[in-house]
């Protein structure tokens, strides 16, 4: 491992400075969490993958409440089911991923305790995940028969913070229809946007498309029609997204429906081909190492054909949206 500038000089036999006067040193900030902290993450995934879910804040409160911690005792229910039984029950209610929350409420346990020079650990994941508060969370202390307030009195007692503490103060979320957050639904979308798009999806150049080069060219086109139509609008990332996902989805079944020769593969599909293109490449750097050197030269030379072939199938369907309306 190698040593800091710090360590280096103790072990040279130099002395470590003194502090001027009137100065002190900053907390130190511990980067790597520790690891109860990583068992119970690792527990939490175990546990949402055993019940057929998507990891979410509530699956934490399970990797917390098995770990050997204060945390632990204060999520012990005094009486009625454990944790793991009321999460397991509420397992059918949704079985989709929401890392984009457990990534808030991550985010939430490393600021609290780099804020206080501490290596992050479960009392202040469980902190986070307690003034996160989402629906799911409360829903679970509630059938367990445990109070939120104690709950939290307890994790900043084992912490060394004081009941008063102040919430943690959350970094937003990713936007709707990124990551794994559902976009917004249609009724809440921008009507003078969506109206746009929908005129859009029902002129499709369908006619132009021959290959699949001409689908991909198509939502590229598509794409950027709704970052610019987002930018002119003044609409919020929200709604950029939500509208770019919709958008997209509609744009894809009318062109299966119409061309399914040239319609793009989803799911397991997409995947099977990118991993045969890797596998592929890497084949090919195996049986030539002197080759190796042309790594990532593929991918540039790629974009680059795609960027003009994006361009020519724009100037191919200029007369396609002429008569566009304007929001």
């Amino acid at each position: 491992m190698a040593m800091t500038g710090r360590r280096r000089q103790a072990a040279n036999g130099a002395r470590w400075p003194h502090w001027p006067v009137g100065c002190h040193p900053v907390p130190v900030v511990h980067e790597e969490p520790s690891a109860p902290y990583l068992q119970a993450i690792r527990r939490a995934f175990i546990f949402a993958a055993e019940t057929g879910s998507g990891c979410r804040p509530v699956h934490f409160l399970i990797g917390i409440a098995e770990s050997e911690s204060p945390a632990a005792t204060a999520l012990a229910p005094a009486v009625g089911r454990s944790l793991r039984a009321v999460v397991a029950g509420m397992a059918h209610t949704s079985s989709a991923p929401a890392s984009y929350l457990h990534m808030q409420a991550q985010g939430g346990a490393r600021s609290l305790a780099a804020s206080r020079g501490q290596q992050v650990g479960v009392e202040h994941l469980l902190v986070a995940l307690l003034d996160q508060g989402t629906n799911e969370v409360l829903d679970a202390l509630s059938q367990a028969g445990l109070d939120r307030a104690s709950v939290r009195q307890a994790a900043l007692a084992a912490l060394g913070l004081p009941a008063s503490q102040p919430a943690i103060t959350f970094e937003p979320v990713t936007a709707a229809g990124t990551l794994d957050r559902p976009p917004l639904p249609t009724a809440e979308l921008d009507l003078r946007a969506w109206a746009v798009l929908r005129w859009r999806q029902n002129h499709l150049p369908i006619g132009r498309l021959h290959r699949r080069w001409d689908t991909d060219a198509l939502i590229h086109l598509e794409r950027g029609a709704v970052w610019r139509l987002s930018d002119r609008l003044g609409l919020d990332d929200d709604q950029r997204f939500s509208l770019m996902r919709h958008h997209e989805v509609a744009v894809d079944e009318t062109v299966t429906r119409a061309r399914a020769d040239v319609a793009r593969p989803g799911g397991e599909t997409a995947h099977a081909e990118f991993r045969a293109l890797a596998f592929r490449r890497m084949r090919r750097w195996r049986r030539f190492p002197l080759l190796r050197f042309t790594i990532g030269w593929g991918v540039w030379l790629g974009n680059r054909r795609v960027q003009m072939w994006d361009q020519w199938f724009r100037f191919r369907t200029l007369d396609v949206y002429r008569h566009i309306p304007q929001p």
